[in-house]
């Protein structure tokens, strides 16, 4: 049974794309140690984007060195969620081109997630790509070639799926718990807005 993990950790884990932050241990498909900096790159630095960059420029051993957004406000603010001397650019080919990356967070419009994620690959680099990855199944084929080509791992965000009432519930289903189950019915809403005045008993 896979344990929990708390999310701080799991960003971690997922931002790198590249393995484990617990124990003290840091590791990349380059094989990194604790004492040695993980650099990330970061392309398409708009609103989910600089949430991610916000927990994963707190994470030690981790820096963001490069950033990458057309537009030029996401830019300026990745830029400031980065590290003072992180290289900026408006191509991606250009930080892909950047050696010293280890791993590369691609937080782009959902139709540009497979084309970055192949490119990184490409590039040598380990990838966390949000979700969805793919707009259709003929895309998954390019993504699933490029890892393994590259011999890359690539992750693609699902945390909600590591959340505790999900795997409560997936737990009771594999204890049958629940019996035969023939039909499943999901159903999903957020206005973060609203849900924001909320919480804050406005």
């Amino acid at each position: 049974m896979a344990r929990q993990v708390e999310r701080r950790e799991f960003l971690a884990q997922a931002a790198l794309a590249a393995g484990a932050v617990a124990g003290g241990f840091q590791a990349t498909a380059k094989g990194y140690r604790a004492n040695e900096t993980i650099e990330v790159g970061c392309i398409g630095t708009g609103g989910r984007c600089q949430q991610l960059m916000g927990v994963l420029g707190k994470i030690p051993g981790v820096r963001i060195s490069a950033v990458c957004d057309v537009w030029d406000t996401n830019r300026e603010k990745g830029k400031a969620l980065a590290a003072p001397n992180a290289f900026v650019t408006k191509a991606h080919e250009e930080l892909l081109a950047q050696r010293h990356l280890d791993a590369v967070l691609i937080g782009a419009p959902d139709h540009l997630h497979v084309p970055l994620a192949v490119d990184a690959c490409h590039a040598g680099k380990d990838v966390y790509v949000e979700k969805p990855l793919t707009h259709e199944l003929t895309e998954g084929k390019a993504a699933v070639e490029a890892q393994n080509t590259h011999k890359r791992i690539v992750q693609v965000g699902t945390q909600q799926r590591s959340m505790t009432h999900i795997q409560k519930a997936y737990d009771l289903y594999k204890a049958g718990g629940i019996g035969t189950v023939h039909k499943v019915h999901c159903t999903w809403n957020r206005n973060a807005a609203r849900a924001q005045r909320f919480k804050d008993g406005i």
